[in-house]
């Protein structure tokens, strides 16, 4: 007779092997997809694979882009799956970013006369974006545990007031004089993340990313709060009558959705642009940070595991989108279609494999 231990690591490894084959048929549709499309506007399909691979993967310059990016999609998409893993849906993550950020560069700005060496000055303003995008977590978190608001009206809300803010002080009080734009003025030098890879520009942001990534795996699958928290995501009416707090798990999920993404904009700050600027969230003309959050969390299915994976996949793409333009006369754009072409048939496949278990 099974044990209960050996039971639940059988249980495991059959979801493990079908998250597999889900995804490694997903992927494959995809991919043929994406050279459909290719082939549609006249592009050389091997090219482009291959361009956007050696763009994004294949040289020192690309690879350090990739790894800067995979930070904001990693981070913002744990915010968006922890949520979602708790019947929460954050649609915020492009405002806790923005607070994230504000509270970065008014931490450094602030301590910025006390002369503090940098073991101490980096983790105190990762402290302040984190500390910022929790208070932008918790607003949409205590209007729905008091008052039954719906946290997607809420956090879409907030989007817009991070955004504004951001204008304000990026052309008002703390702007740079001399840079004619919309920016602050540099954050101290003893408040920049430490370079990993200092010629190709890759930053210690990807490691915290990762250590973030892991706690929440942690987090969710071998504690009490996260038993909580995916007890609520299930059944909130059986959770309750099981003696949950629902609403304290609410404001559990909520401030800790906000604290992830303001890491993100902690580290956009300190380790990448240095400076407080609109657009942080995402490169002009391309879908921002929060929009593809939500992508990468249902392409993850809210595990942190999968969700790492998935943030890396989009971190290539991403790094790789500009190099289609130059080498098959594709528009920047197309990477984006086909993003929407891997959501596509990853939710294809999954409908499909239910409708077959079913």
């Amino acid at each position: 007779m099974a044990s209960p231990g050996a039971s639940g690591l059988d249980e495991r490894r059959n979801v493990a092997v079908e998250f597999v084959i889900t995804y490694s048929a997903a992927a494959a549709l995809a991919l043929i997809s994406g050279a459909i499309f290719i082939a549609a506007f006249g592009g050389d399909v091997l090219v482009a694979f291959g361009t956007v691979l050696h763009t994004s993967l294949g040289t020192w310059g690309g690879f350090a882009q990739t790894l800067n990016k995979f930070c904001p999609l990693l981070l913002g998409s744990l915010a968006v799956a922890f949520g979602m893993r708790g019947g929460h849906f954050n649609i915020g993550v492009d405002g806790q970013i923005y607070a994230g950020a504000i509270g970065t560069a008014g931490t450094a700005f602030a301590l910025e006369g006390l002369n503090l060496p940098w073991p101490v000055f980096v983790p105190l303003v990762m402290l302040g974006g984190i500390l910022a995008g929790c208070f932008w977590g918790f607003i949409p978190g205590i209007l729905r545990a008091r008052y039954r608001v719906s946290e997607i009206f809420v956090t879409v809300m907030l989007n817009f007031v991070a955004l504004y803010l951001v204008d304000y002080l990026a052309n008002g009080p703390w702007n740079d004089p001399m840079a004619g734009e919309a920016i602050t003025l540099p954050i101290p030098d003893a408040s920049v993340l430490p370079q990993v890879m200092p010629k190709a520009g890759a930053h210690f942001g990807f490691v915290i990313a990762l250590a973030a990534a892991v706690g929440m795996y942690f987090l969710m699958t071998r504690t009490i709060i996260g038993y909580e928290v995916r007890a609520v995501g299930d059944n909130p009416r059986a959770a309750r009558f099981g003696g949950i707090n629902v609403n304290r798990v609410t404001l559990i999920i909520m401030p800790t959705c906000g604290a992830l993404a303001g890491l993100a904009g902690a580290i956009e700050v300190s380790g990448f642009h240095q400076s407080l600027l609109l657009g942080i969230t995402g490169s002009e003309g391309a879908p921002n940070y929060g929009a593809m959050a939500i992508l990468i969390a249902v392409i993850g299915r809210n595990n942190p595991l999968g969700v790492t994976v998935a943030a890396a996949v989009f971190a290539v793409l991403l790094s790789g989108s500009d190099s289609l333009q130059r080498s098959i006369g594709l528009p920047g754009a197309a990477v984006f279609v086909f993003q929407a072409l891997i959501v596509l048939t990853v939710l294809f496949v999954e409908a499909r494999r239910k409708m077959s278990a079913g």
